[in-house]
């Protein structure tokens, strides 16, 4: 049973890092984009306000983002990026990137010619030490030159450094709504909204109720924003947990099968013995049966046990991964599934060899 839930949990783990990033730094629980043939979304100040009045809603903020080119002057290393502004005050409600600030400090209100950059954009100076393409190291204090898509070139001090350990979130920069203003006059527009509500688990309840409101953009939620590259890859780690599965119940029941066997054999005379006394075929197997029922049991409370020391043991000595530290996740549902399938397993391997014993004949079972 351990076989078979082991890998569930560290994917379980894995899909709860992936959806606290989306939510955290992406996506809140819901997001309004633009409605249908529109690019952006208009009178986005008084929507936030609007949304700011709706039952359930705990905070909001407008994005608005532009395509740039980002330099290092230092090095000369540039990368073109979509370049994201934001009220820092608004932000602060609905996604955490004031909490992963690693060096430096986050944006306020009325800066601008600050710039907040991630950790694999700012880069390593040794060119193999990044992940990503980056700038070549740059540091809390340092200048870059941003060129605007409408030819405005401005340079930038990098106020603040953050880690979310996210590979997308990461390659990323933002500076204040009103230094974006300025520069390329969005005026009252926004490319998104993010929206934060009581939770995740309410995220589609939120999304209705702004439609009740009468909110005509496009709403979506954080997990149906999230079905992309990763949910395809989560989706193929769960067909390999599957795959797993199988071949644990596979093995268990040839495992079953053999013990069963042996067992029986070896109590070939007794069982004859029984049957000339009178006891019935079907209760010689139904004790065997039993007997199995009784190893499913042992096996599935030591699993039980052995499966909450590891999730355990790796909260508190947490695996990083790329996307960041992990904390298995164990799904007590798909125990039971599992242990469910491993009796009714284990019950059709111990039923073939009791039935071939308690059916042979009674002289022939007595000289072994």
């Amino acid at each position: 049973m351990v076989l078979m839930n082991f890998l569930g949990i560290i994917i379980g783990g894995v899909i709860t890092l992936y959806n606290d990033q989306m939510i955290d730094y992406q996506y809140g629980h819901v997001i309004l984009e633009p409605r249908d043939k529109e690019t952006s979304i208009q009178n986005a100040d008084e929507l936030v306000k609007r949304l700011k009045g709706i039952p359930g809603v705990k905070g909001v903020t407008a994005h608005v983002s532009t395509g740039v080119t980002i330099t290092n002057p230092n090095n000369g290393k540039f990368q073109s990026i979509s370049l994201m502004s934001f009220d820092p005050d608004d932000e602060q409600q609905v996604t955490q990137y004031q909490h992963v600030i690693i060096d430096g400090d986050y944006l306020s209100k009325g800066d601008t010619d600050e710039i907040l950059v991630g950790t694999l954009l700012a880069g390593k100076e040794e060119e193999s030490q990044d992940k990503l393409p980056s700038l070549g190291g740059v540091k809390v204090g340092d200048r870059v030159e941003v060129a605007y898509s409408n030819g405005v070139v401005k340079s930038y001090r990098v106020k603040g450094i953050y880690e979310t350990l996210g590979a997308l979130i990461d390659h990323s920069a933002f500076i204040t709504r009103g230094e974006m203003d300025s520069v390329i006059h969005s005026g009252d527009i926004a490319t998104e909204i993010l929206v934060t509500g009581e939770s995740a688990g309410e995220a589609s309840s939120l999304k209705y109720t702004l439609m009740e409101y009468g909110i005509g953009e496009q709403i979506k939620t954080w997990s149906e924003k999230g079905q992309g590259i990763l949910g395809d890859a989560i989706a193929s780690i769960n067909l390999i947990n599957t795959i797993m599965k199988i071949v644990a119940l596979v093995v268990a029941s040839v495992v079953i099968f053999i013990v069963t066997y042996i067992n029986v054999i070896n109590r070939k005379k007794q069982i004859a013995i029984l049957k000339a006394i009178g006891v019935r075929k079907k209760i010689i197997e139904g004790s065997y049966l039993i007997q199995v029922l009784f190893q499913c049991a042992c096996g599935a409370f030591v699993g039980i046990l052995m499966l909450n020391v590891i999730v355990f043991a790796l909260t508190i000595h947490k695996i990083r991964f790329p996307m960041g530290f992990l904390t298995p996740v164990l799904d007590y549902g798909a125990i039971a599934t599992s242990i469910v399938l491993l009796c009714l397993v284990s019950l059709v391997s111990a039923f073939i060899p009791a039935r071939q014993v308690a059916n042979e004949e009674i002289l022939d079972a007595m000289r072994g």
